[in-house]
């Protein structure tokens, strides 16, 4: 006996219950869509801004189109062209924009969120404090930034130190220098600005901060831009160190409009200075006095003396004439400065002394992103990564330090398949 069902010898009732019964199983599908993609958008990494070169590797070595709301995945890298700029929505609380000339990696496992700078510099701004179980890192050649809910900018200074500013908030800062292995710690707050420098001289203290207060004048030309662009960041970071809002918006302005004056001229990852430089000054000649001659003492007026004087006098004359006739018939030439010989630099002060390499590096890693996050021994593709590291010391024949590359690579690329040395440059003092 089947079960049939008849909605014309329904009751009005019943079919009035049985419609809003339908009506709100279509109703709950749709607001679990509607939940289930607000979800997905919020914790999914994409591109949220554009200008200039910008190019997306992924994971496999290939490349993504770079279209607005793309899929970033872990492993994926992103690098900026000399006159790009890129925002990525790490979620609905993290953005990180690269200025030109950068390159960063992303890796994301579950609550576990890690960024890699590997040249240039970024800006990053989280709005909302992390809950307890997430991680967020933004990670240099030797440091690493444990990031809870805060904004600033992550840079390598003209000397390739690892350096970063903070523009509100705290942040923990941990630094290990590959070669002696040590670690140590630093707490960064908002107005401050924090360098690591690394020494193989020695086993102690072979990591050392340095951590100054900054100003609104002080910040380079690209955090400036990125926090004048939200008002809602402009309040947080005054608020928070301090700063005066005229102020910050004035330096920003007066960054934009330099930049602007000059388009030639990108923003790079330079801390400002506050050394004032000194005009060169020109070689100028400058006129030797005559000689004036020496007062000589009266003689007495006498008849012999006044013919003597009338005599100098016809005499001096003559030759004064003379001179004048001669200057006159040689053209006059303008007078040249002639340098003044620089002194010959003593051995100690000579300034092309080899004292380390910047070596760059190819990492061949199998079927996984740098790092232990999704490591599957078993695995036989592999993928190649490139990496910079700075400051290598010199081995007994001057060349890069091959045992302190080897323990670099071994510490920060522990499944690596292998590693070559592709380029390097000289690092001199």
């Amino acid at each position: 006996m089947g079960f049939s069902f008849n909605i014309r010898k329904m009751t009005l009732g019943m079919k009035i219950i049985y419609s809003v019964v339908a009506l709100g199983i279509v109703a709950a599908i749709v607001i679990a869509i509607v939940l289930s993609r607000n979800a997905y958008l919020a914790n999914t990494m994409r591109l949220l801004r554009v200008e200039g070169t910008v190019n997306i590797e992924n994971g496999d070595g290939g490349t993504k189109p770079v279209i607005d709301n793309i899929r970033f995945q872990s492993g994926d890298a992103l690098n900026t062209g000399a006159d790009g700029l890129a925002s990525v929505g790490l979620d609905d609380s993290k953005i990180v924009t690269l200025q030109n000339d950068s390159r960063a990696e992303f890796t994301k496992s579950g609550k576990r969120l890690e960024l890699k700078l590997t040249k240039g510099a970024l800006f990053f701004n989280v709005t909302e404090k992390l809950s307890e179980d997430e991680t967020f890192e933004i990670k240099t050649s030797t440091m690493t930034a444990g990031i809870r809910g805060t904004s600033g900018y992550v840079y390598y200074d003209d000397d390739g130190r690892d350096s970063l500013i903070i523009t509100d908030g705290v942040v923990i800062v941990t630094a290990i220098n590959p070669e002696t292995g040590e670690t140590k710690y630093a707490e960064v707050r908002g107005g401050q600005k924090i360098t690591v420098y690394l020494y193989s001289d020695r086993t102690q203290d072979s990591v050392e901060f340095s951590i100054t207060d900054v100003k609104e004048n002080d910040l380079p030309e690209f955090p400036l831009q990125m926090i004048s662009e939200n008002e809602e960041l402009i309040n947080r970071v005054c608020e928070f160190t301090g700063w005066d809002k005229e102020a910050l918006k004035a330096a920003a302005s007066a960054a934009l409009a330099a930049v602007t004056a000059n388009p030639d001229v990108t923003a790079t990852p330079v801390p400002t200075s506050n050394a004032t430089a000194t005009p060169k000054p020109t070689n100028t000649v400058t006129p030797t006095p005559s000689s004036t001659p020496s007062p000589t003492p009266e003689p007495d007026e006498t008849e012999e003396t006044e013919e003597t004087e009338e005599t100098e006098e016809t005499e001096e004359t003559e030759e004064t004439k003379a001179t004048e006739e001669t200057a006159a018939s040689i053209p006059s030439a303008e007078p040249t400065a002639i340098p003044t010989a620089s002194p010959i630099p003593t051995p100690e002060d000579d300034p092309e002394v080899l004292v380390s390499y910047n070596v760059e590096i190819e990492v061949e890693i199998p079927n996984s992103s740098p790092g232990d996050i999704n490591y599957d021994p078993t695995a036989t593709e592999t993928t190649k990564y490139k990496y910079t590291i700075d400051n290598v010391p010199l081995d007994d024949d001057d060349k890069p330090d091959y045992e302190y590359i080897s323990d670099y690579v071994n510490t920060y690329y522990p499944n690596h398949g292998y590693w070559e040395i592709l380029s390097y440059s000289g690092n001199y003092a």
